[in-house]
């Protein structure tokens, strides 16, 4: 897997024409995508559902029993035909080596491999979004972006019975009782097959949150945060 250097950058807070970076910090930051590529154990999952229906209150999939609530929700899949549900994880390997040089004090070696994370967890869903990608092309529909639990109006609490709902549990994704994600670098998400050209009306997911100030808001379409799990 190809670790984005400028994206890991990125989670770590520089800024391209702002910060200076010495030659030090960039061989660490080399050193950790090395040894993080050594500790990833990639995998994904993802369930398709054919019946959708969408009111004002949210989006409901018989097919799950499940209600997704909010209006946001509903108007990133108002014209979506099929939903689909993601999960992707690169397992725990990688955190537990981030809170091992965490716990002897090497403070900045934690924060690079931690930030390696969250790209490579980035790249692994990207990979299945593709693949959804050429899937939906074949039956004339065109992908939204993923949508997340704690998104807009969407509560974290979803995170429950939408790991249920795509068996996340068989990727190694568990849900903790604050309803975070278990690898802490595992995202899963919500896709829709949109029967029109233009895509849902909001294409960027930090347009969805509040937190204008953050650190980690991202300019192009990509969300540094996944999932409700910081990365």
């Amino acid at each position: 897997m190809h670790i984005d250097k400028n994206e890991v950058l990125r989670y770590l807070g520089y800024k391209p024409g702002q910060t200076n970076l010495s030659s030090s910090m960039l061989e660490k930051v080399d050193y950790y995508i090395s040894l993080g590529i050594t500790l990833l154990e990639p995998d994904s999952t993802y369930r398709i559902f054919n019946r959708v229906k969408i009111n004002a209150a949210g989006v409901e999939l018989p097919e799950a029993d499940l209600v997704l609530p909010g209006r946001n929700i509903v108007s990133h899949l108002q014209h979506c035909g099929k939903v689909c549900i993601v999960a992707a994880t690169i397992g725990p390997r990688l955190e537990h080596k981030v809170t091992e040089l965490f716990n002897r004090g090497e403070y900045a070696g934690s924060t690079i491999l931690d930030a390696v994370g969250s790209d490579a967890v980035e790249k692994v869903a990207d990979q299945l979004q593709e693949k959804l990608k050429a899937l939906a092309a074949k039956q004339g529909y065109r992908i939204t972006w993923r949508f997340c639990s704690g998104y807009g109006d969407l509560p974290l609490s979803t995170n429950q019975k939408l790991a249920a709902a795509v068996d996340a549990g068989r990727i190694g994704i568990t849900v903790t009782e604050t309803c975070m994600l278990l690898p802490q670098k595992s995202i899963i998400g919500i896709v829709g097959f949109n029967v029109k050209e233009t895509g849902t009306r909001l294409t960027n997911k930090c347009a969805y949150c509040s937190a204008t100030d953050c650190a980690y808001r991202n300019r192009g379409d990509k969300c540094a945060k996944a999932n409700g799990n910081d990365p």
